[in-house]
């Protein structure tokens, strides 16, 4: 497959528990995993480099098969599948509790064929895509685009994460190595030790610092899209609220789709917050059922619509 979008980072074996004790899975879960299928299912060439166990059973990969997702840059030699947890609070945070973790994914893990590819969206759940792996994606010449979740974020092992964390320096020049950079709010609050900076400030960073794109996400409070010519603050858009799981992924991948189709921002915030309304208002992690495709999305945007510009 000539594939346009690869995700880059490890899927997951993945129970969900609730605040309320509840359980489900495993499921196929993992933000390479969410971003891609919904991406694949809206229309998007897209691929996966990801590490899983040579016995993984077939059935939790098969979400991306169905999406039509290629998998060429699945390496299924690995000792382990990432295997986890997802511990949700009454107040909405979460907490990853790994019992597995795959080995870190190197750059000669993806495949050439993909190098031809106009985006790499760089989405790890705890560091395992090095630095050195991003620099030689870099030097590739296509688009970058990275979830700080993994790096410093919601997604880490918190027991480990002062040993991985970047200094920052190191995290500055990080974020500008990135033509989109996306965090959620609760991403925000852990990776940066200045408790007073506005979601505004946290996002206006990722400007000054050399993204192009910057994307605080904030739950049932919208997102924030900034550029260094304008600053867009939009709403969530309302619905019937199942499990957000998901979300912030999936908001991603209709980014991702919108934005190499229009290469603006502002539309494929629009879009990509249609896309994760219609995800969050079903459950069971990642499932091509459970992915919009792009008439479905388009329809939750309501008539007239238009972001408010800061």
């Amino acid at each position: 497959m000539d594939v346009e979008l690869v995700t880059v980072g490890h899927v997951l074996s993945e129970t969900i528990v609730f605040a309320d004790g509840s359980r489900k899975g495993p499921v196929l879960g993992g933000p390479p995993a969410y971003c891609g299928v919904v991406a694949a299912k809206l229309g998007t060439r897209t691929g996966i480099v990801t590490k899983v166990s040579k016995d993984t059973p077939s059935s939790l990969l098969a979400p991306l098969q169905e999406a039509k997702v290629d998998l060429s840059g699945v390496d299924s030699l690995s000792d382990v599948t990432t295997t986890n947890e997802l511990l949700y609070a009454t107040d909405g945070t979460k907490e990853l509790k790994y019992l597995k973790q795959a080995p870190v994914i190197r750059f000669q893990s993806i495949p050439s064929e993909y190098h031809v590819a106009r985006l790499f969206h760089v989405c790890p759940l705890d560091y395992e895509v090095p630095l050195e792996t991003v620099r030689q994606l870099r030097q590739l010449g296509k688009a970058l685009s990275v979830d700080l979740g993994g790096y410093g974020g919601a997604h880490v092992r918190r027991e480990t994460n002062a040993v991985k964390k970047f200094p920052p320096s190191v995290l500055r020049e990080f974020i500008g190595s990135f033509d989109i950079v996306k965090a959620s709010d609760e991403d925000a609050r852990l990776m940066f030790e200045d408790e007073t900076l506005s979601d505004e400030q946290r996002v206006q960073q990722f400007v000054n610092w050399g993204a192009g794109v910057g994307i605080l996400t904030r739950g049932a409070k919208g997102s924030l899209v900034f550029t260094k010519e304008k600053r867009y603050r939009l709403p969530a858009f309302l619905g019937n609220v199942v499990n957000v799981t998901g979300g912030g992924d999936s908001f991603m991948g209709g980014f991702l789709t919108d934005y190499l189709r229009t290469g603006d921002p502002c539309s494929a915030a629009v879009f990509a917050s249609a896309v994760a309304l219609c995800v969050i208002e079903r459950t069971g992690g990642v499932s091509a059922s459970r992915m919009p495709s792009a008439e479905e999305a388009r329809m939750r945007i309501p008539t007239g619509f238009t972001p408010e510009l800061l």
